[in-house]
């Protein structure tokens, strides 16, 4: 079973997140991406960036758990969310940006390829991702969940093969400098 299809490990990271403010990537999203664009958010979870995204944007959210997918259609029943795997991307629509928060890192560096690849199928022209990872040296199973670190020069090589990185923006989530947030532009060529 996958670790976020049980209900008693969504409200544990449910409780251990309820403090988390994304306010800094938000303002910093907003420099690249004026209101009423549609978004895709890659990994909704129990959906703490929705209401952020919303006021803004025209979002879709999406998981791969139909935990969090039940409880984020409970919450937001206004919200259009869909089931969708972030390492296989299967959408037929289109949309300006593409947002993850902390939810590429449960990929290997091969499997964040061809996520990166198929979002750059789904995004319009001129279009955008915005997502967020751990920086750091040694990748780390915990409850069977696999969180990939990266150095930011490897991240930031794997993003340019098909997108143009347009900012970045180094923060503290726990420790100094163990974040980093990348908004980058799909190629012309892609």
């Amino acid at each position: 079973m996958n670790f976020y299809e049980d209900s008693e490990n969504v409200d544990k990271y449910i409780e251990m997140c309820k403090d988390y403010d994304g306010s800094n990537i938000y303002e910093l999203l907003k420099k690249y991406l004026e209101d009423g664009k549609a978004v895709l958010e890659l990994g909704t979870g129990p959906g703490f960036d929705i209401p952020f995204l919303n006021e803004h944007y025209q979002v879709t959210g999406s998981d791969y758990s139909e935990e969090f997918l039940a409880r984020c259609k409970d919450k937001f029943p206004d919200i259009n969310f869909i089931k969708n795997d972030a390492k296989n991307i299967d959408i037929n629509e289109k949309f300006d940006c593409i947002y993850s928060n902390k939810v590429l890192h449960h990929l290997t560096k091969d499997e964040l390829s061809l996520s990166l690849l198929g979002q750059a199928g789904i995004l319009l022209p001129g279009g955008i991702i915005a997502h967020s990872f751990w920086l750091g040296e040694e990748d780390q199973v915990m409850e069977g969940l696999l969180f990939t670190y990266y150095r930011k020069e490897r991240l930031l090589d794997i993003i340019s093969e098909n997108f143009e990185v347009l900012t970045t923006m180094s923060y503290q989530e726990f420790e100094e400098d163990d974040s980093l947030f990348v908004i980058a532009q799909l190629k012309v060529d892609a």
